[in-house]
């Protein structure tokens, strides 16, 4: 018996415990300040919480209506103890679940303050510096700077009060001061008038491949402002359609576009018009080889670029995988295709198992950095700098329940590691527009992942499927919805047979084909503003 104990604490020494202890993710599952507008945006990878509050908000003092947890979570500090927060700077919450792990949130507002000062004979917007507290307005130079009519003011939050009247003041040939005041915080503000030639201005366009966003300024109390254009070479003029008006500012949407193609515009109002601004439109470009039919396998890895010196675009997990023997997640398809033809193949992605770890399936715009301990380093996206409004093409998914679940310890998860376990797996097709310096480092040892929430993101567009395909191909068309106007840089396109394989866990077997992948450039682009609502 002795020896018996001797053996056994001899092994047990020299065995790590790999058995893991049950933890609960330490996330807020729901948050609500007073003054919000919209839901809050949780996002548990990032841990952050994002808030917009009404203009009338103070940040100083915003009261907190709801804060969820999950049971058994606790929070420092305690939401019971902080019914105000302080948000002029992001605020730091560290939840803490058993046995003992720590999740860093950081919540943050945002608030947007609009201000405007409107007068007869206006010719441009005014300008504000929010800073110093002061406003331009520009008028004619036929208006007398001693009698101007100020027809709207808002300097402050909505139902603040300004003092004196504004409609009473009329002498602006030298500065005035105007108090706005709401619930007992004041601010002065100094305004100044001056006169410039009254003119329609044309601004640059905003051109995409088969869309342009145009702008102009006209005097305030022109007639019906509108824009003419025409393409390059033609004697043709044509009206714009959907003119919006906004004060001085005027802007509308020109659809149906040739790409590539150079077009001019000006505003006009009535039988001024402004100068004429030409504008050329992006080229309607796609990656090379979005139809995955060729491919190179260099070593035991394929690769699906017809080499890997000039036509390198895309990448896998495959020299990961392949470290100790061949396993290839991502090959070349042949026989099941969405497009038959000759020359033509398909990318077969497949969750395995690979020696003691699990690899999914996937083929990616970008390329594979090196393996670091049991994650790896990856670098996605590919100079691009062209606005696509869609992506499409072909999958076909046959997913089966997740039976690996073994992700990293110490690390925010977008799903729950204690419920997952038997539910049905998803393949994931996205694509970001981004206006990065160079290509996005992930790294899975390091627990960096790429995130929808980074601010250069310019758009994104997504689709997850748990319930497959039926094992035939489907076509599918997924909307790129768009943040801002920025040129893009870089563009990441990512496919993949396990949805969190970044995270150890997936269904082994889950089988994926994607095939004739394409940008599409038709129509008034999404905008993630508007899809929300």
């Amino acid at each position: 018996m002795m020896l018996f104990l001797l053996l056994t604490t001899s092994v047990a020494g020299c065995i790590k415990n790999d058995i893991p202890y049950p933890r609960r993710l330490g996330k807020i599952t729901a948050f609500e300040v007073s003054g919000q507008i919209g839901g809050a945006v949780i996002d548990s990878t990032a841990r952050t919480v994002s808030v917009e509050v009404a203009d009338t908000v103070d940040l100083a003092q915003v009261r907190l209506v709801r804060f969820e947890m999950p049971e058994n979570t606790v929070s420092d500090p305690s939401p019971d103890d902080v019914v105000v927060l302080d948000l002029r700077e992001p605020m730091e919450f560290v939840l803490t679940t058993w046995p003992d792990q720590h999740y860093t949130w950081t919540v943050s507002a945002t608030q947007t303050m609009e201000r405007y000062i409107r007068v007869e004979n206006q010719v441009r917007e005014t300008q504000f510096n929010s800073y110093e507290r002061q406003a331009v307005v520009y008028v004619s130079t036929d208006q007398p700077k001693d009698s101007i009519v100020i027809t709207d003011m808002k300097l402050g939050p909505t139902e603040s009060v300004i003092t004196p009247d504004f409609t009473t003041v009329h002498d602006f040939t030298a500065p005035q001061e105007f108090t706005t005041t709401y619930k007992e915080e004041s601010e002065v503000w100094t305004v100044w008038v001056m006169q410039v030639e009254a003119t329609l201005l044309t601004q640059d366009a905003d051109a995409w491949a088969t869309v342009a966003y145009l702008s102009g300024t006209v005097p305030s109390g022109s007639d019906t402002p509108g824009f003419r254009w025409r393409q390059a070479g033609s004697d043709q003029w044509q009206e714009a359609q959907g003119v919006s008006v906004d004060g001085t500012s005027v802007s509308a949407v020109l659809t149906g576009l040739e790409p590539g193609t150079e077009y001019s515009y000006r505003v006009y109002a009535g039988v001024q018009e402004g100068q004429e601004v030409s504008f050329t439109t992006e080229e309607a470009l796609q990656m090379p080889n979005m139809g995955f039919d060729a491919w190179v396998k260099d070593g035991s890895s394929w690769f699906a670029n017809p080499d890997l010196e000039n036509g390198y675009w895309w990448d896998s997990g495959n020299i990961g995988a392949n470290l100790i023997g061949e396993a290839n997640p991502t090959s070349p398809e042949e026989n099941f295709l969405a497009v038959s033809g000759e020359g033509k193949k398909a990318a077969r992605l497949e969750t395995v198992k690979v020696v003691i770890a699990m690899a999914g399936g996937n083929v990616f715009s970008g390329h594979f950095g090196e393996v670091q301990g049991m994650g790896a380093e990856v670098f996605f996206g590919r100079p691009f700098e062209t606005r696509p409004t869609q992506l499409t093409g072909y999958y076909s998914y046959v997913p089966v329940p997740i039976d690996n679940v073994n992700p990293p310890s110490g690390v925010a998860l977008p799903f729950d590691r204690n419920t997952i376990a038997g539910r049905m797996d998803r393949c994931h097709i996205f694509v970001y527009v981004t206006a990065w310096d160079g290509p996005y480092r992930v790294n899975t040892t390091e627990h960096r992942y790429l995130d929808i929430n980074d601010p250069d993101v310019i758009g994104y567009g997504e689709l997850i499927d748990s319930t497959g395909t039926g094992g035939q191909y489907r076509q599918f068309s997924i909307d790129i919805k768009y943040r801002d106007h920025r040129k893009p840089t870089y563009c990441a396109v990512v496919a993949v047979a396990s949805r969190y394989a970044d995270y150890f866990t997936g269904g082994i077997g889950s089988l994926m084909y994607v095939d004739e992948f394409a940008f599409g450039y038709d129509g008034t682009p999404v905008w993630e503003e508007d899809a929300q609502q």
